[in-house]
Protein backbone atom coordinates (compact mmCIF):
# COMPACT_ATOMS: atom_id res chain seq x y z
CA UNK A 1 0.00 0.00 0.00
CA UNK A 2 2.69 2.34 0.98
CA UNK A 3 4.75 1.58 -2.58
CA UNK A 4 0.83 2.44 -4.16
CA UNK A 5 0.79 5.89 -2.21
CA UNK A 6 4.38 6.56 -3.18
CA UNK A 7 3.79 6.09 -6.67
CA UNK A 8 0.58 8.18 -7.01
CA UNK A 9 2.24 10.67 -5.10
CA UNK A 10 5.09 11.00 -8.01
CA UNK A 11 2.70 10.32 -11.00
CA UNK A 12 0.86 13.49 -9.14
CA UNK A 13 4.48 15.55 -8.94
CA UNK A 14 5.18 14.90 -12.47
CA UNK A 15 1.65 16.15 -13.65
CA UNK A 16 1.54 19.33 -12.08
CA UNK A 17 4.77 19.89 -13.48
CA UNK A 18 4.53 19.34 -16.49
CA UNK A 19 0.66 21.50 -15.64
CA UNK A 20 2.83 24.39 -14.71
CA UNK A 21 5.25 23.72 -18.09
CA UNK A 22 2.34 23.91 -20.57
CA UNK A 23 0.66 26.96 -18.62
CA UNK A 24 3.97 29.38 -19.04
CA UNK A 25 4.46 28.37 -22.77
CA UNK A 26 3.05 31.12 -24.48
CA UNK A 27 0.03 30.31 -27.29
CA UNK A 28 -0.08 30.82 -31.01
CA UNK A 29 -2.66 33.33 -32.48
CA UNK A 30 -5.53 31.63 -34.31
CA UNK A 31 -3.85 28.26 -36.45
CA UNK A 32 -6.06 29.35 -39.85
CA UNK A 33 -4.29 26.16 -41.06
CA UNK A 34 -1.62 23.72 -41.02
CA UNK A 35 1.13 26.54 -41.01
CA UNK A 36 -0.89 29.86 -41.31
CA UNK A 37 -1.65 32.42 -37.99
CA UNK A 38 -4.07 35.02 -38.09
CA UNK A 39 -4.78 37.48 -36.10
CA UNK A 40 -7.80 39.96 -36.01
CA UNK A 41 -7.33 43.76 -34.30
CA UNK A 42 -10.24 46.06 -35.29
CA UNK A 43 -10.38 46.83 -39.42
CA UNK A 44 -7.15 44.98 -39.64
CA UNK A 45 -6.63 40.87 -40.05
CA UNK A 46 -3.16 39.59 -40.34
CA UNK A 47 -2.06 36.12 -41.63
CA UNK A 48 1.04 34.35 -41.49
CA UNK A 49 2.47 31.59 -42.56
CA UNK A 50 5.39 29.89 -40.99
CA UNK A 51 6.18 27.11 -43.39
CA UNK A 52 9.14 28.87 -45.24
CA UNK A 53 10.49 30.03 -42.49
CA UNK A 54 10.72 26.27 -41.33
CA UNK A 55 12.76 25.48 -44.67
CA UNK A 56 15.33 28.15 -43.86
CA UNK A 57 16.12 27.68 -40.37
CA UNK A 58 19.78 27.50 -40.93
CA UNK A 59 20.20 30.84 -43.17
CA UNK A 60 21.16 34.29 -42.54
CA UNK A 61 17.71 35.40 -43.59
CA UNK A 62 14.37 34.04 -43.12
CA UNK A 63 11.65 33.98 -45.33
CA UNK A 64 7.99 35.15 -43.94
CA UNK A 65 5.05 34.86 -45.94
CA UNK A 66 2.66 37.46 -44.51
CA UNK A 67 -1.63 38.74 -45.73
CA UNK A 68 -3.04 41.77 -44.41
CA UNK A 69 -6.73 42.61 -45.38
CA UNK A 70 -8.95 45.66 -44.06
CA UNK A 71 -12.07 44.23 -43.76
CA UNK A 72 -14.54 47.23 -42.52
CA UNK A 73 -14.69 50.74 -43.51
CA UNK A 74 -12.14 53.80 -42.39
CA UNK A 75 -9.08 55.53 -43.55
CA UNK A 76 -6.41 53.95 -45.77
CA UNK A 77 -3.68 51.93 -43.72
CA UNK A 78 0.03 52.28 -45.48
CA UNK A 79 2.41 49.53 -44.81
CA UNK A 80 5.92 49.71 -45.53
CA UNK A 81 8.96 47.18 -44.46
CA UNK A 82 9.77 49.40 -41.50
CA UNK A 83 5.88 48.67 -40.33
CA UNK A 84 7.15 45.07 -39.80
CA UNK A 85 9.34 43.19 -36.53
CA UNK A 86 10.00 39.79 -35.78
CA UNK A 87 10.70 38.58 -32.44
CA UNK A 88 11.99 35.59 -31.31
CA UNK A 89 10.58 33.26 -28.64
CA UNK A 90 13.55 35.18 -26.19
CA UNK A 91 11.89 38.10 -26.49
CA UNK A 92 14.68 39.93 -29.34
CA UNK A 93 13.58 41.93 -32.44
CA UNK A 94 14.59 42.14 -35.60
CA UNK A 95 13.23 44.66 -38.47
CA UNK A 96 12.29 43.41 -41.72
CA UNK A 97 15.64 43.33 -44.11
CA UNK A 98 16.67 46.09 -46.03
CA UNK A 99 16.56 45.33 -49.89
CA UNK A 100 20.11 45.64 -50.87
CA UNK A 101 21.16 44.56 -48.18
CA UNK A 102 19.14 40.96 -48.23
CA UNK A 103 19.81 41.23 -52.44
CA UNK A 104 23.83 41.21 -51.57
CA UNK A 105 23.87 37.62 -48.82
CA UNK A 106 21.10 36.04 -49.22
CA UNK A 107 20.58 34.26 -53.22
CA UNK A 108 17.13 31.94 -52.54
CA UNK A 109 14.65 34.67 -53.48
CA UNK A 110 13.55 32.99 -56.37
CA UNK A 111 13.29 29.48 -54.52
CA UNK A 112 11.46 31.35 -51.80
CA UNK A 113 9.12 32.29 -54.86
CA UNK A 114 8.53 29.22 -56.24
CA UNK A 115 7.33 27.82 -53.16
CA UNK A 116 5.27 30.30 -51.94
CA UNK A 117 3.57 30.07 -55.72
CA UNK A 118 2.88 26.29 -54.75
CA UNK A 119 2.25 26.46 -51.26
CA UNK A 120 0.40 30.00 -51.15
CA UNK A 121 -0.81 31.64 -47.73
CA UNK A 122 -4.43 30.66 -46.80
CA UNK A 123 -6.52 33.32 -46.23
CA UNK A 124 -9.84 32.48 -46.64
CA UNK A 125 -12.85 33.15 -48.99
CA UNK A 126 -13.89 35.80 -47.15
CA UNK A 127 -10.45 37.92 -47.58
CA UNK A 128 -9.89 36.24 -51.35
CA UNK A 129 -13.59 37.86 -52.48
CA UNK A 130 -11.92 41.61 -51.03
CA UNK A 131 -10.09 43.46 -53.58
CA UNK A 132 -6.18 42.49 -54.19
CA UNK A 133 -3.52 45.22 -54.17
CA UNK A 134 -0.27 44.10 -55.43
CA UNK A 135 2.81 43.74 -53.58
CA UNK A 136 6.37 42.79 -54.10
CA UNK A 137 8.99 44.18 -51.56
CA UNK A 138 11.50 41.89 -52.20
CA UNK A 139 11.49 40.64 -56.13
CA UNK A 140 14.97 39.34 -56.90
CA UNK A 141 17.41 40.77 -58.42
CA UNK A 142 17.29 40.24 -61.43
CA UNK A 143 13.49 40.53 -62.15
CA UNK A 144 10.44 42.60 -60.77
CA UNK A 145 10.01 46.26 -59.92
CA UNK A 146 9.74 46.54 -56.02
CA UNK A 147 6.97 47.62 -54.11
CA UNK A 148 8.70 50.52 -51.48
CA UNK A 149 4.71 50.65 -50.18
CA UNK A 150 1.26 49.61 -50.44
CA UNK A 151 -1.78 51.45 -49.01
CA UNK A 152 -5.05 49.58 -48.53
CA UNK A 153 -8.44 51.24 -48.51
CA UNK A 154 -11.09 49.50 -46.89
CA UNK A 155 -12.10 46.13 -48.04
CA UNK A 156 -8.58 45.71 -49.97
CA UNK A 157 -6.01 42.87 -49.23
CA UNK A 158 -2.43 42.08 -49.95
CA UNK A 159 -0.27 39.63 -49.89
CA UNK A 160 3.89 39.13 -50.31
CA UNK A 161 6.83 37.26 -48.81
CA UNK A 162 9.32 39.49 -45.92
CA UNK A 163 12.61 38.58 -44.97
CA UNK A 164 14.12 39.47 -41.72
CA UNK A 165 17.16 38.97 -40.36
CA UNK A 166 17.43 35.11 -38.48
CA UNK A 167 17.22 36.38 -35.02
CA UNK A 168 19.71 35.70 -32.03
CA UNK A 169 17.45 32.69 -30.60
CA UNK A 170 16.77 31.19 -34.05
CA UNK A 171 13.31 29.52 -35.25
CA UNK A 172 12.55 27.68 -31.70
CA UNK A 173 8.92 28.14 -30.09
CA UNK A 174 6.05 30.78 -30.56
CA UNK A 175 7.55 33.86 -33.01
CA UNK A 176 5.70 36.84 -33.20
CA UNK A 177 5.26 39.02 -35.76
CA UNK A 178 4.66 42.50 -35.20
CA UNK A 179 3.09 45.00 -37.21
CA UNK A 180 2.89 48.42 -36.74
CA UNK A 181 -0.27 50.29 -37.56
CA UNK A 182 -0.69 54.48 -37.37
CA UNK A 183 -2.51 55.51 -34.42
CA UNK A 184 -3.21 52.42 -32.86
CA UNK A 185 -1.84 49.50 -31.33
CA UNK A 186 0.41 47.50 -33.17
CA UNK A 187 -1.22 44.36 -34.37
CA UNK A 188 1.06 40.86 -33.14
CA UNK A 189 0.64 37.66 -34.89
CA UNK A 190 2.45 34.62 -32.73
CA UNK A 191 3.15 31.80 -34.70
CA UNK A 192 5.84 28.88 -34.80
CA UNK A 193 8.02 28.02 -37.86
CA UNK A 194 9.92 24.59 -37.08
CA UNK A 195 8.86 21.66 -37.94
CA UNK A 196 8.34 19.75 -35.44
CA UNK A 197 6.62 22.60 -34.41
CA UNK A 198 4.06 22.70 -37.05
CA UNK A 199 3.28 19.14 -36.86
CA UNK A 200 2.86 19.29 -33.22
CA UNK A 201 5.85 17.86 -31.78
CA UNK A 202 8.68 19.26 -29.59
CA UNK A 203 12.37 18.32 -29.41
Amino acid sequence: MRHTRTAIFLLSTVLTAAAAVAATQPKTSERYAFSTFREQAGRVSVFVDGYPASQRATDAYVPIPIAIAVTKNGKAIEFLPESFTLVDAKGNAVPAAGYEELTHGYDKIGFDRSLTRMRPIVVGSYVADLRPIAASFYPPADAGTRTARVELASFTWFADTFYFPRPPAGLGGVLTLRVAIPGVDPVEVRFVATDEALAGRSK
